[in-house]
């Protein structure tokens, strides 16, 4: 009886959006435009090149031998700087090729993709300086850095092998995988963002709340709500802490994103957001912080 009505509910509500769609759907295929040009030249040029390079690294054993070379004792470490400079959801992509290629095991794989949820520098830096100085913007992204490297610090560190993949593939096979990978990451990532921004134009046509236009925008999309806070008036520091909250939270397209990737695999989603709430908390206390002084 639940299911139906929840399928009833799943029924009406996309029929309604497709009549939004076709009634608006000039403002609609305006955005999709948008979104594209975006994809193309802000978000494809910034991802591509670490999406292909970190996956020729890890199928080359890079986390192995920086393992060996720093006497570290977990093959997460490439995970978390790859996914450090790239940005989400390149911290799935790797933790599950990882994953499936022996690398490390499925609490290391569960654990890595907890903390290693980075927005990447570049694209924060740019889009952040649109509403706060450059002293704010170097706060909220520390913030959402260190929460990071807190949260690894809080998972119990087991003792595992360090694996050296045994890979017999050639050079040129390797990389035309790893552009085939990217590839498709790259345009998961357009679809869903596409998907969401279709919602966002919806509702900006029936909510007039500045505020609220915005909140609902970034748990949509987060980078077309740290956008949107531009056209807010409210306090400096509660405008922070959205901007926080849509980054460290990281809004249901990325999230989708990254259900997408490993939609394939047991790895635990669930666990992985209920981690995105506790990152929220501790990049604003952290955040808090900084901001004080």
């Amino acid at each position: 009886m639940k299911k139906n009505v929840k399928d009833l509910v799943i029924l009406v509500s996309f029929t309604l959006i497709l009549f939004g769609i076709l009634t608006h759907s000039s403002l609609i295929i305006a955005n999709i435009k948008e979104v594209t040009q975006i994809w193309l030249f802000k978000l494809f040029p910034s991802l591509f090149p670490f999406l292909v390079i970190g996956s020729i690294l890890i199928n080359y054993n890079f986390g192995y031998y920086l393992c060996k070379l720093f006497k570290l004792k977990s093959n997460e470490i490439i995970i978390f700087i790859l996914a450090m400079l790239s940005g989400f959801p390149s911290n799935a992509k790797y933790t599950k090729e990882m994953y499936l290629n022996g690398q490390i095991n499925k609490e290391s794989a569960n654990n890595v993709l907890c903390y290693s949820f980075f927005a990447n520098p570049l694209f924060l830096m740019t889009i952040l300086a649109n509403t706060f100085s450059r002293k704010i913007t170097i706060y909220i992204i520390l913030s959402h850095y260190l929460a990071n490297v807190i949260i690894s610090l809080g998972f119990k560190k087991t003792k595992t092998n360090i694996v050296k993949l045994n890979n017999n593939k050639s050079l040129g096979s390797i990389i035309s995988q790893s552009i085939k990978d990217a590839t498709n990451t790259l345009l998961l990532i357009l679809g869903t963002i596409t998907f969401y921004n279709i919602f966002i134009t919806l509702l900006n046509n029936i909510i007039k709340v500045p505020i609220l236009k915005c909140f609902l925008t970034g748990f949509l999309e987060f980078s077309q709500g740290l956008n949107s806070l531009t056209y807010i008036t409210s306090p400096l520091y509660l405008k922070s802490l959205i901007a926080i909250f849509f980054i460290s939270f990281g809004s249901l397209s990325i999230l989708t994103q990254i259900k997408s990737i490993i939609n394939d695999t047991d790895l635990n989603f669930s666990k992985f957001v209920k981690f995105r709430f506790l990152h929220v908390i501790i990049a604003s206390f952290i955040y808090t912080l900084l901001y004080l002084l």
